[in-house]
This record gives C-alpha cells, structure tokens and sequence, in this order.
C-alpha cells in the first residue's frame, strides 16, 4: 500500500481528524486514524471516537491496496511541518508507515486497519441542503452555555428543533441559558427536539468553517450526519430529555433597560477583575443610568456608572457578570434591551429590534 497527495489536501482532513481521535481513550486504536485507499485515486481518512466519527475523501494517486492506522496527532504534526508540497506515504513491514517529502524522511508505528471500529453509515439517511453559515451562527449563539458538569449529561449538549422551513438552538448549565430561532429552509423535519453533545457541535462547526455555501445536513436517531466539501461527520445524539426551557423565560419583566452595548460590555469587564465565582456583580437601576458595582474584600472594590434609558422602579440585581458577558459578545447590534423583574428573578437580554436571540441569567444574592 502506498500513495502520494499533496500536504494541503491530507491536511484537510488530518486537521479534523485529529481533533476527534481520544488520546485519552482505553481503547489505543481511538487515538489513531485510518488511511485508506479507494481504487486509484482517492484516500479514506477516518477518526472516531465512538461518539463522534469522521469520513474525509481525499484526492490522491494509489499504488495497491489496503490501508494502515497510525496516531492521528503524531501524523498531523508531521505533515503540518513537512517542507515540500507532496507527501508520499508507504505501509512498510509490521505496519510501519513510511512518510516521504523531499529529503525527509519519518516512520511511524502503526497498527492494522482490520482493528480500526467501524463508523455509522448515513447511506439510508435522507439528506437536506442547508445554509451553512447558518448553522454556525446557531452553534456560536449557544455554544457557550452549554454545562460542563457530566453528571447533568442532559445538559451537556444544544437542543436542537426544525420544522423544516424555522430552526432553534437552546442550551442551559443551569446558571444560564441562550435561545435563537432561524429560519432554516430545506432542515430536517422533526418531530421532537435532539439533544447535540458539545464535542459534536465543536467538530460541526469546525466541518462548517471550511464550507461556504450549502451543506447536507441529516438526522436518523441516534445519530445527525453532516456533509460538505468531501467531509462526512457523523455524531451520536444525547438520548435523554431537555429541560422545559421556556418555563424559564420570564414573559413580563417590568423594568426594562436600553443601554449602549459597547458600553455595558466593557464595564462588565472591569467590573469582572473584582469578582469571583462566590461574589458576583451588582447593577442598581437609576434615573437614566446603570450603576454597576463589585465588591471583594481579598481584593478591592469598583463602582461605574453608564448612562441607558430606564423604564421601571428603582432596583439591584447581582450575578456572574462572566455569564452576561459571554451573551454581550455574540450580540452585533449597537444597543441592547435588559428585561428584569425583581432582585431574585431571571434577567433577560436581547438585541435590541430583533427577536431572534436571547440570554437568560439567572440572579446571585449579593
């Protein structure tokens, strides 16, 4: 087995699969990828680990057959530094590979293909073309807010429900929660909503960075199929219920707030040197201002004030001002609505004139 490819092309691949191979994994197999050739000209590269798993068809000139797996880090980080524009690869006795561009030369223990699992078939699936940048912006609104705690596994991915002309992303720790709704034509039309795990939605969008345009996209419980520009991915869905998110959501918070962006999000900033996770932020609503305070007493204090148009009484709230910072940051517009009832009560924000994101922060005594 042997084949030659140009280093762009097998780094197109490598770069994906070697962020899906576990390294950390029992299973030594998971940390490799397999190289495949597929008559003359094509190679197989793929990487799984058991819950994500990656197909990549590559251009590339064959002598033979067969395939052989190596450590899929190891081969990217050679290839990455090879000094040439071609790259010829050679299976060599005891499942060696031999790696070739101009004057240098690597070899890397590999292990036999027959061992390497197999990966989830999207053959009978039945595929739609979607807008990619879409999708992205969908994972990068929610993303954030996914929980990191894996005893809460329903927790550890984004919800995600399609009618097949609207789409909507909601992800919740707990402490927080993001929701936005797009239109999606051509998706997938479901039934009920599917849990995506965060490893997914990281190589998604990785998958959809490099897509500009359409990509296929394909739910068959329990997995979601996305394709594009020879990228195959296939990630196996969190089998578990979500949370009634928009019981959540408060729909009549009295006080309501209009405040540059810019401004707010540079003051959560600062006022986030002088917090920690037991001792968030106070905002106090006043006449035409927003004063924001922390105070701790391992390190100091901070008050600042920033004008905003104010409707409703007087009031102070306190949370983790990292949590509403991260919602600032993917909002584009130049001013936002912050919605709050009371002083223990769910804050909203919003882009202000649009109604397809929010963020929802839940309150800290302070």
């Amino acid at each position: 087995m042997q084949f030659k490819i140009k280093k762009t092309e097998f780094l197109k691949g490598l770069r994906l699969a070697q962020s899906i191979a576990d390294r950390k994994s029992t299973m030594p197999m998971l940390a490799n990828v397999l190289l495949k050739l597929e008559g003359e000209n094509q190679l197989l590269v793929v990487a799984t680990d058991l819950n994500v798993s990656l197909s990549a068809h590559l251009q590339s000139k064959n002598t033979g057959e067969g395939g052989i797996t190596v450590g899929a880090k190891a081969l990217h980080d050679i290839i990455t530094n090879l000094p040439g524009e071609d790259v010829e690869v050679k299976r060599a006795d005891n499942n060696w590979a031999e790696i070739r561009s101009g004057k240098v030369k690597y070899r890397l223990v590999g292990m036999p293909d027959r061992d390497f699992p197999k990966v989830p078939d999207p053959t009978e699936s039945q595929f739609q073309n979607v807008d990619a940048s879409t999708l992205r912006s969908m994972i990068d609104h929610t993303l954030f807010s996914v929980s990191n705690d894996e005893t809460r596994f329903h927790l550890n991915g984004v919800l995600f429900e399609s009618d097949g002309d609207n789409s909507r992303m909601v992800s919740t720790d707990g402490h927080r929660l993001s929701k936005i709704d797009k239109a999606l034509a051509g998706g997938p039309k479901l039934t009920a909503g599917v849990i995506i795990p965060k490893k997914g939605l990281l190589e998604i969008k990785r998958t959809l960075d490099g897509i500009a345009g359409n990509c296929e996209l394909a739910i068959k419980t329990p997995f979601l199929f996305l394709q594009g520009n020879d990228i195959h991915l296939a990630v196996k869905l969190i089998e578990s219920q979500f949370p009634r998110y928009e019981a959540v959501i408060p729909k009549n918070n009295e006080r309501k707030i209009t405040v540059d962006r810019g401004l707010l999000l540079d003051a959560l900033k600062r006022a986030l040197l002088m917090s920690s996770e037991t001792r968030g932020v106070k905002v106090s609503l006043g006449e035409g201002q927003l004063m924001i305070s922390s105070d701790n007493p391992d390190i100091g204090e901070v008050k600042e004030e920033i004008e905003a148009q104010v409707s409703g009484e007087e009031v102070s709230v306190g949370f983790n001002p990292k949590y509403v910072v991260d919602i600032l940051s993917q909002i584009s517009t130049e001013t936002v609505s912050v919605e709050i009832g009371g002083e223990l009560d769910p804050v909203v924000i919003r882009p202000s004139g649009e109604l397809d994101f929010l963020g929802v922060v839940m309150p800290m005594r302070i």
